[in-house]
């Protein structure tokens, strides 16, 4: 199984094979990664993937997921920031 790698909005997005997980579960044997931070991840039973700490949304393209969680969480960071105590509002 080979990697793939993404860059979306400054951020790594990588897709990896696991070392020393069996054949029979291909999905088990991938593991993603967001700027080389590992993010957890499981699967549905329609097949589609929603990741641990984003679960407000799930699709069957992990690498597209993992797109929208980036999104999500600079929205997030974004919104914090607003808020914070000195900004001016």
């Amino acid at each position: 199984m080979e990697s793939e790698r993404q860059e979306y909005k400054g951020h790594s997005i990588e897709l990896r094979a696991r070392e020393a997980v069996a054949e029979a579960e291909p999905e088990a044997a991938r593991e993603l990664l967001i700027d080389d931070e590992p993010v957890r991840y499981g699967q549905l039973p329609d097949g589609s993937y929603a990741l641990h700490e984003y679960a407000y949304d799930w699709h069957d393209n992990l690498l597209d997921l993992a797109k929208r969680y980036i999104d999500y969480r600079d929205g997030a960071d974004e919104i914090r920031r607003e808020r914070e105590p000195g900004s001016g509002e």
